[in-house]
């Protein structure tokens, strides 16, 4: 930060609901990391002038594809990757924690504990490896209330713990 803006990271950022409340109290998206094409191109739309000034950071993206350094070095280009940014935002999917998304995916594969067995319940872990190798002042992670009991698991807790051992 060095008495600039605040820098922020946004993960799973759709077209930019959480960057947008941080952009109106002057923090600086700096990139976004977005998997849906249209979601990607809104949030390119909505906070780096337009969809004819490409950002690199911008661009639609896998995250279990992207490594933290890749990102920053192409966002942030000769700043070293853990001085890049400020603050990491995301809310991870939460389809397979939320229970209008367990249901329908239970709906879907036909089986009452396929919601254990979508691959998306697991990206959180994708964001605290970017918090590990990026090191920000501040996190925000958003999600929903089942994140408490996820196959057992308490990911809100998980997470803290994993922030404090950093």
């Amino acid at each position: 930060m060095a008495g600039g803006r605040p820098r922020v990271l946004d993960l799973f950022s759709g077209c930019g609901g959480l960057s947008l409340g941080l952009h109106r109290t002057d923090f600086e998206i700096v990139a976004a990391v977005e998997i849906d094409p249209l979601a990607a191109a809104s949030h390119r739309l909505n906070f780096h002038g337009g969809l004819d000034k490409i950002e690199s950071g911008d661009l639609a993206r896998d995250i279990t594809k992207v490594e933290a350094e890749e990102l920053m070095g192409e966002s942030a280009p000769g700043i070293p990757p853990n001085e890049a940014i400020d603050v990491i935002v995301g809310g991870p999917p939460c389809q397979a924690f939320a229970r209008v998304g367990r249901a329908k995916l239970r709906e879907v594969q036909d089986h009452p504990t396929a919601f254990k067995q979508d691959p998306k319940g697991n990206l959180y872990l994708r964001y605290l490896d970017y918090v590990r190798r990026l090191e920000p002042l501040a996190i925000l992670m958003e999600n929903v209330p089942d994140v408490l009991n996820y196959g057992g698991h308490n990911i809100a807790e998980e997470t803290c713990k994993a922030a404090i051992s950093l």
